[in-house]
């Protein structure tokens, strides 16, 4: 222990001292939120197409069709981020997938704000966006 210091200091300053900071890479960061919005930008489209507006359940299965290449198109981008920096795969992923997240949800509340439509649950913005994140730190650990 270093003299004089509590060990509360000690590692607080053995953790921030090991941070990388330079561990993001923005091109491979970019390089998986496109491939993410390239492949589930569509499927997204389709699945609101296709997804019932009522309370009822007679909405197509072709909807969970369209959830599974949503989580492929996570698994992607997460991979594709993460085999671009192999020292830090697991952050750069999830990066990529968080940022898709964010610009697909940017542009859905936004188109529902302007329909009249109520904005959405910022409980359920937040899960997902810790979903896709998730998603895409898997996809970076298949991609290394």
């Amino acid at each position: 222990m270093r003299s004089g210091g509590s060990p509360w200091r000690v590692a607080y300053a053995r953790v921030t001292d090991s941070f990388d900071r330079s561990a993001l890479d923005s091109n491979a960061v970019l390089a998986g939120t496109i491939l993410c919005l390239l492949v589930a930008v569509p499927a997204a489209v389709l699945q609101g197409l296709l997804a019932d507006d009522d309370a009822g359940t007679d909405q197509s299965a072709w909807v969970y069709v369209a959830l599974a290449v949503i989580v492929v198109a996570y698994l992607l981008g997460g991979a594709l981020a993460g085999r671009a920096v192999p020292t830090a795969p697991f952050v750069n992923g999830a990066a990529a997938t968080t940022l898709a997240f964010v610009v697909v949800q940017g542009v859905g509340a936004v188109v529902r704000v302007a329909r009249g439509d109520e904005f959405p649950s910022l409980v359920g913005i937040v899960f997902n966006a810790l979903l896709a994140a998730s998603i895409g730190a898997l996809g970076a650990g298949f991609g290394a």
